[in-house]
């Protein structure tokens, strides 16, 4: 594998970066996977700016077009979109960057080279499906590499700044591929890596430099889930779930502070909370979604269904949780007791985590079809139907005043990816 050390960001960029990093600009950014709060929520403010319905000439701010294919969703860091992409016909894989307010390419970064798509990687991912994370001046990205997976960092500016291998990721039963976000604490990034040998974890490594800070151990399963960080019962946990458990890791040093049996062998989606009470659903090879009390002595199951939510994860809004389940039904439970409170067939199949915008839910299946409907207990309420494309497994994301989408259209057996910004009273 050959690695490239330059880079290639546009000139035009050094100029304005000061202006960029100004406090208002912060406050819009979408700096991490699930945002800045971790959860999937957008600011209160972002529904004023965000519409209901939008087409291929209506509502959209601009739209840009992705070489190659890849998952990743998007990222904002003072007024700059961070993209992660796989050419397979050039073997690399890329880190794009877009001007957040006109779409205008500004960028882009080969982090590496010799990249071939392994044998059993599923058809429904990429060797590019990770959501890079930045804390406003330093880009981290995650990758599968051949049979390791290989963590980078990138200055804002484009600067390589370290590469190093986090561990060994053979192909084995059941694998599908790589496809977990990095997680920034503090100082350090923690990466998954979910293997069923023993030199599988959760991996800490320096932000600065890259060096080993700590591994927790995990259990010997596949899985593909994004660890998250949440103050649960008075203290900070990193949550994880798989491997038949749903458990939780101090941040400083991945000590384990507490495990539960729950969920199924292999998990994707990233957990939840709401207070005391963590959420997680899977998988394979048996579905279920869990709520999970959480105290200083430990964790119980209080509750749980056979409700599957695979790749994508949930959101909570209020005391409720939100899910738009694998067969394409979006469901709303009680966060305390799981009682269901309705339930409406929409249309799969669903790979994409759904977003909270205010009142609302923003939630893209994979064939380009975005939902909008009312967060409320009440009923379900669809408020609007929109498409873009004919294909969807990144993300909805908001920030700069505008919803990012990553999807991609086929013509002629042509398969072309965009990345679209969509706003309020645009034609």
């Amino acid at each position: 594998m050959n690695r490239q050390h330059g880079w290639l960001w546009s000139v035009l960029l050094v100029a304005s970066w000061a202006f960029m990093h100004s406090p208002a600009s912060l406050a819009q950014d979408w700096p991490v996977w699930r945002g800045p709060t971790l959860d999937g929520h957008a600011p209160g403010t972002a529904v004023a700016t965000v519409p209901l319905v939008w087409s291929e000439n209506q509502n959209v701010a601009w739209r840009a077009s992705v070489p190659g294919k890849g998952h990743a969703s998007p990222i904002v860091v003072g007024g700059s979109v961070f993209l992660l992409t796989h050419e397979e016909q050039n073997q690399t894989i890329c880190l794009l960057k877009y001007n957040a307010s006109n779409g205008a390419p500004m960028g882009k970064l080969v982090l590496h080279r010799g990249v071939i798509s392994p044998s059993y990687l599923h058809k429904k991912n990429t060797v590019a499906s990770s959501t890079p994370s930045s804390d406003g001046k330093t880009v981290y990205v995650v990758a599968q590499v051949g049979d390791a997976i290989y963590a980078s960092a990138v200055s804002v500016q484009g600067q390589l700044l370290w590469q190093r291998a986090i561990a060994p990721y053979r192909a084995a039963d059941g694998w599908f591929g790589y496809g977990a976000s990095p997680l920034l604490v503090g100082n350090a990034l923690v990466v998954p890596v979910e293997t069923d040998n023993r030199e599988g974890g959760l991996f800490a490594v320096s932000k600065s430099n890259g060096a080993p800070l700590w591994r927790a151990l995990r259990p010997q399963e596949t899985g593909y889930s994004s660890p998250i960080l949440a103050e649960i019962a008075g203290r900070p946990q990193i949550l994880i779930s798989g491997g038949h458990q749903v458990a939780a890791y101090q941040p400083q040093d991945g000590r384990l502070l507490w495990q539960v049996k729950a969920t199924s062998r292999t998990t994707c989606g990233t957990m939840v909370w709401k207070n005391n009470m963590v959420f997680a659903s899977g998988g394979f090879p048996e579905p279920g979604t869990y709520g999970v009390m959480v105290n200083k002595q430990g964790a119980e199951v209080v509750w749980q269904n056979r409700v599957k939510c695979y790749e994508q994860s949930m959101v909570v809004a209020g005391d409720y949780l939100y899910g738009f389940a694998d067969n394409g039904i979006a469901f709303c439970w009680r966060c305390s007791d799981g009682l269901e409170m309705w339930k409406q067939r929409l249309g799969g199949p669903v790979s994409a985590s759904p977003l909270l915008v205010g009142d609302r839910i923003y939630a893209s299946n994979e064939r380009g079809v975005t939902f909008v409907f009312r967060a409320s207990p009440q009923g379900f309420q669809l408020l609007g139907e929109n498409v873009l494309g004919d294909s969807s497994f990144a993300s909805p994301i908001y920030a700069d005043g505008k919803l990012f989408l990553r999807h991609a259209s086929s013509k002629n057996g042509v398969r072309q990816e965009f990345l679209v910004a969509i706003a309020k009273n645009v034609k």
